[in-house]
């Protein structure tokens, strides 16, 4: 639910509250302090992780609110995402082979999956199960798993060799789709069905695959040869966006109102989402200097842009919040190396 939304319920739940005694049919708001905001992850160095919450009515930021709330209590070493299911939030560590399950809004400590797991990466859920890709070891890619994950019992319950890379994981019309290219390197995305844990299909793409969304019911990606559109019924390329000469290592690719956006070196670019070509136009350059956290965590939400910059990855990073059209929002400092956002 966006913030508008969100804000437009409480208003009229109020007011239905405070004019009429005899409705009792008022909306439910979720009770905790982290119901209207950005969870934002911070992944850490050997000390470990963090989550931030950036209030959206007041732009208030609150630090480190996992330990504030459980106390004794750490979501693990090297934090690489956050996926949830009704009012519970699953925050992968994938330095500690974990996840830390939370109420999304109170953040209350509710359980981990604490075995069955090898460098978990990202999660989708679908019909009281959690399916979680994992990169296993470094130096091949034929180990790759996902863990289909019980989410009553917080158990794997079985693994599937997925036979390539294992990134990011989407799910759409009952099936999963998972992006078989990390770090720069892969040309693949796979389709799984839950229903038989396994891959029924493979679809060859361009190298340098980075980036994999969902918008309307279709998959999007980004690869070297620029912005592909995959028709889940065919499982088939539908349309592609070149990139431009003058834009180089273009990574990030968002679809939020019919409009692409990605970034290029320091600067963000929207285009429209039926262009032949991506945009040359910048819509900020926020200039960072750090020599490989420009852009470590990018999302867009509504009319806002989202930005995480680890600097130098051992202290604290900063996040930044724009406007769709360039104006600086919100500045502050997180934890280390903010790497994702998530919308209350």
């Amino acid at each position: 639910m966006n913030t508008i939304s969100k804000l437009a319920l409480l208003f009229i739940s109020i007011f239905i509250i405070s004019c009429s005694d005899d409705d009792n049919s008022s909306p439910v708001i979720p009770e905790g302090d982290f119901f209207n905001g950005t969870l934002i992850l911070n992944e850490g160095g050997s000390g470990g992780g963090s989550v931030s919450f950036l209030d959206s009515g007041v732009l208030e930021l609150q630090n480190s609110i996992f330990e504030e709330v459980n106390e004794g209590e750490r979501p693990g070493l090297f934090l690489q995402s956050i996926f949830f299911d009704d009012d519970k939030a699953y925050i992968i560590a994938n330095g500690s082979n974990l996840i830390s399950v939370v109420n999304r809004y109170t953040f209350e400590f509710m359980g981990t999956v604490d075995s069955g797991l090898s460098v978990p990466r990202y999660g989708a859920v679908h019909n009281g199960k959690a399916y979680v890709t994992n990169l296993s070891s470094f130096d091949s890619d034929q180990d790759d798993y996902i863990a289909v994950i019980d989410l009553e019992t917080l158990e794997v319950e079985e693994t599937v060799v997925v036979g390539a890379v294992a990134e990011r994981i989407v799910k759409a019309n009952g099936e999963m789709y998972i992006q078989n290219a990390a770090f720069g390197a892969g040309n693949q995305i796979s389709k799984f069905n839950p229903a038989t844990n396994s891959i029924t299909s493979t679809l060859e793409v361009g190298e340098g695959l980075n980036s994999l969304q969902l918008y309307n019911q279709e998959l999007y990606l980004l690869d070297a040869e620029g912005v592909k559109s995959i028709n889940l019924g065919s499982f088939e390329i539908e349309n592609q966006i070149s990139i431009p000469e003058s834009l180089a290592a273009v990574n990030n690719l968002r679809v939020v109102n019919n409009q692409l956006y990605y970034t290029s070196g320091t600067a963000a670019y929207s285009s429209e989402l039926n262009a032949s070509e991506l945009s040359e136009n910048i819509i900020f350059d926020y200039a960072s200097n750090s020599a490989f956290g420009s852009f470590y965590g990018f999302e867009v939400n509504e009319d806002q842009i989202y930005v995480g910059d680890a600097g130098d990855f051992t202290s604290n990073g900063t996040i930044f919040v724009y406007s769709t059209t360039g104006e600086l929002l919100f500045e502050d400092s997180v934890g280390i190396a903010p790497n994702s956002f998530y919308f209350q």
